[in-house]
C-alpha cells in the first residue's frame, strides 16, 4: 500500500503526485496543512515520519521514504512499468543532473520568490505569537532566516535578486536544451521534465509568465506537459485556496520582479 503525506501547492509534493499519476499507481493521501493556523507538519506523529517537518513523505507497506527526488527514484525502482527514466546510462545521468538542480538551490530560491512576491501575506495576517512559534519550531536555519527576512521586506529583500537570477538562468537553460527536442532528456518524458515543470507552474501562479515570453520552446514544452491528463490529476485538480491572493499580489510585484529579471 502506498500512502503519501502531502500539501496541495508544494512543488515537491506535486512532483511525486505527477509520478504516481504517470505510473497509474493507487495511493492513499494524508493532507498536511503547513499554514500558520494548523501547522500539521509539526505534529509529533508526523515528525516521527519526517523529522524535518516537510512534505512529501511516502510510506510503502510500512517503509518510510523521504525527500521528493528520492521518492521519485524509489517509485521507479519499485514500480518499473510506465517508466519515467531513460534506459541509456548517459541519458539517465543527464536526467539526474536536472533533478539535482533542485537540491542545489532551485527549491530554496523558489521559496524565496514565493515569499517575497505573495506568500508573506500569510505571516503578516497571522497571529504574531503563532508565527513566532512556527519559526521557532522550524529545524532548518536557512529556511527560517530567509523567511524572516523575506516576510518583512517582500520584493525589497536582498535575497530576492539572486533567486530571480537563478530562475532566469534555469529557464534559459531549459529553453536552450529544448532546441530540436520535445523533452529535456532523450526522446521521452522523464523525471527531469516533471522536476522542472512544477517550478514553471509555481512562478506562473504568481503572474510571472510574461518574464519568459521570449522563450518559445520552454512555453511550448510547458503547454505539452500541462495538456497531459496526469497534470490535471496531480496538480490542477488540487487547486489552491490562495490563488486569488497570489494573482493580486503577483500583479503588484511584477514591475519590481521584471526589473530584477532584466538586470540578472
Amino acid at each position: 500500500m502506498l500512502e503519501l503525506y502531502h500539501f496541495d501547492r508544494s512543488t515537491a509534493a506535486q512532483k511525486v503526485r505527477l509520478v504516481l499519476a504517470e505510473k497509474e499507481l493507487e495511493w492513499k493521501g494524508h493532507y498536511i496543512e503547513t499554514g500558520f493556523d494548523k501547522r500539521d507538519q509539526h505534529d509529533p506523529a508526523y515528525l516521527k515520519l519526517n523529522p524535518r517537518g516537510v512534505v512529501p513523505t511516502l510510506v510503502h507497506d510500512g517503509k518510510v521514504i523521504r525527500e521528493s527526488n528520492v521518492i521519485m527514484e524509489y517509485l521507479e525502482d519499485a514500480f518499473p512499468d510506465h517508466s519515467l527514466r531513460p534506459e541509456d546510462p548517459y541519458e539517465r545521468a543527464e536526467m539526474r543532473l536536472w533533478t539535482r538542480l533542485i537540491d542545489d538551490g532551485v527549491h530554496i530560491d523558489s521559496r524565496t520568490v514565493g515569499q517575497c512576491i505573495a506568500m508573506r501575506f500569510r505571516a503578516l495576517e497571522a497571529d504574531p505569537a503563532v508565527v513566532e512559534q512556527h519559526y521557532a519550531d522550524m529545524p532548518e536555519a536557512i529556511r527560517r532566516n530567509n523567511d524572516l527576512i523575506n516576510n518583512e521586506l517582500g520584493v525589497e529583500s536582498p535575497i530576492l535578486p539572486d533567486a530571480i537570477a537563478t530562475f532566469k538562468n534555469l529557464f534559459r537553460q531549459i529553453d536552450d536544451t529544448l532546441d530540436g527536442h520535445e523533452w529535456l532528456v532523450g526522446d521521452m518524458f522523464t523525471l527531469a521534465d516533471i522536476s522542472m515543470v512544477v517550478y514553471v507552474n509555481r512562478l506562473t501562479s504568481f503572474q510571472m509568465a510574461p518574464l519568459w515570453d521570449d522563450m518559445t520552446r520552454l512555453k511550448e514544452w510547458n503547454e505539452r506537459i500541462r495538456a497531459r491528463p496526469t497534470f490535471n490529476t496531480a496538480v490542477t485538480e488540487w487547486g489552491d485556496t490562495t490563488s486569488q491572493k497570489r494573482i493580486e499580489l503577483g500583479d503588484q510585484a511584477f514591475p519590481k520582479v521584471k526589473a530584477l529579471w532584466d538586470e540578472a
